[in-house]
């Protein structure tokens, strides 16, 4: 195998590929053909495959290891290298510079995953918006998979995507053409990693799957069965308690503010209240414990109806809000103690806290 590539792009699609392997078993395999110089790389529930332009000199495969390569990459000089097998090593050279490393056995080359019978294209900037919506609600831990997972369903053509740590959710949908019903569960981690330019998605039975221009990346889905729970906690009552009407980043403004008062470092939750004051929305920090000399207040022009009065987890609010892109958002409370709703004009996106005690 004997090809030029840009230093760059060999860089970034190696270290694409590192990210998913492991430390007893780095091995990647290039393949270099068709003007392509091609990268797969394979872990214990992740696999990627990663492809960038390339002069091929000669063609030709190899098996190396991945995290080698990806410092070889990383220190090679900027502009076009040139990549060399022979003798049981692949040599990168450019300018001055001239790296090499011994080649694996064959028998190392990573297997790859059965692929979905067909990829369904996706709007790349609302795939993004989808996943950022929600990613940020996921909680959970190795022992508990199912809540660090983003729960995707497909129904009449449309994908939706919720999560949750119990104690917030989220919730968004787009139309994908083409999309089977059907229940995933995906790593939020991995979902998050991989949910920007991405162009096509795809599942199987125990995989998803996602495209880009230069990669296809896919993850064993989650084995478990999700909170059914939380699909009602997003109903509002015919009659609810309360409602404002706010500017979005003024509200998240003022959450951030208020939440840098709070000196005591010993406070897992930092609580905010929301309440109507003059018929503007009053965001206040009353501090307690060693943090009792702390106040602060932000006023927000908002239509306010009812009682809107919550405590709310400033850390949660920042999240959910984060998760919305609309202008305003509408806040519902629908009784004490209840998760409060949060969503905007659009409906796209729908995102739930439970108040502070």
């Amino acid at each position: 195998m004997r090809v030029l590539v840009d230093a760059r792009e060999l860089a970034n699609m190696v270290a694409h590929a590192a990210r998913v392997l492991e430390r007893d078993n780095p091995h990647v395999a290039l393949d270099a053909s068709d003007g392509m110089l091609a990268i797969g790389a394979a872990g214990d529930s992740q696999w990627s495959h990663g492809r960038i332009a390339a002069t091929v000199i000669e063609g030709g495969s190899t098996v190396v290891s991945g995290l080698w390569l990806n410092a070889l990459a990383n220190a090679m000089p900027a502009g076009e290298i040139g990549m060399e097998t022979g003798d049981g090593y692949l040599t990168l050279t450019g300018g001055e510079a001239s790296l090499r490393m011994r080649v694996s056995e064959d028998g190392e080359r990573p297997v790859e995953p059965a692929a979905p019978e067909s990829m369904l294209p996706v709007d790349t900037g609302a795939y993004a918006a989808l996943c950022g919506s929600v990613v940020g609600e996921a909680g959970g831990t190795r022992d508990q998979p199912v809540l660090a997972s983003v729960r995707f369903t497909g129904r009449d053509g449309v994908l939706a995507a919720t999560a949750t740590n119990r104690y917030m959710a989220g919730r968004r949908s787009i139309p994908v053409a083409g999309l089977p019903d059907g229940e995933w569960l995906a790593d939020a981690e991995w979902v998050k990693r991989n949910m920007r330019s991405v162009t096509a998605i795809g599942f199987t039975d125990r995989m998803m799957v996602v495209e880009t221009d230069g990669f296809t990346d896919a993850i064993v889905l989650t084995d478990g069965r999700y909170p059914e729970r939380v699909d009602g906690l997003f109903a509002v009552l015919p009659e609810p308690a309360g409602t404002a009407d706010a500017d979005r980043r003024a509200l998240m403004d003022a959450a951030r503010m208020l939440r840098s008062v709070c000196f005591d470092s010993r406070m897992g939750t930092i609580p905010l209240i929301l309440d109507s004051h003059d018929g503007m929305l009053r965001v206040r920090y009353a501090g307690d414990g060693q943090d009792a000399d702390s106040q602060g207040v932000r006023l927000l022009e908002a239509d306010v109806s009812g009682d809107i009065h919550v405590k709310l987890n400033a850390d949660y609010l920042l999240t959910v809000l984060a998760g919305m892109d609309a202008e305003r958002v509408t806040i519902v409370k629908n009784m004490d103690m209840k998760p409060v709703l949060f969503h905007q004009e659009d409906s796209s996106v729908e995102q739930l806290v439970m108040p502070v005690r």
